[in-house]
């Protein structure tokens, strides 16, 4: 009986752990940037002043998790000109798709 009682104990434990954590699904609570480049320049993206990689012409890239909260995104061509800043605010599990139309 004791050791029936301390096995529920433990399972109930763990299965409240896991009801708070998000390991159990990729992407439930991350926020992707996803960069659609519909120009005909390759950029490179920045996020929060750290680049994130390029994205090339007519080609879309994601970003995994950047993280809720506020943030600045820019897109710099090849000379580092800047081509678009924009200033987003992301909650939890939300995904951002950002559109490149022109350079």
């Amino acid at each position: 009986m004791r050791r029936w009682v301390w096995t529920l104990g433990v399972c109930a434990v763990l299965m409240g752990a896991l009801a708070g954590c998000d390991w159990y699904d990729g992407h439930h609570g991350e926020c992707d940037l996803i960069v659609i480049n519909d120009t005909a320049c390759d950029l490179k993206v920045f996020v929060d002043g750290w680049e994130v990689g390029v994205v090339h012409s007519d080609a879309v890239r994601t970003v995994d998790d950047i993280g809720s909260g506020r943030h600045v995104l820019e897109a710099v061509d090849r000379d580092d000109h800047l081509i678009e800043r924009r200033y987003v605010d992301l909650s939890r599990g939300e995904d951002y798709y950002w559109r490149l139309d022109s350079c």
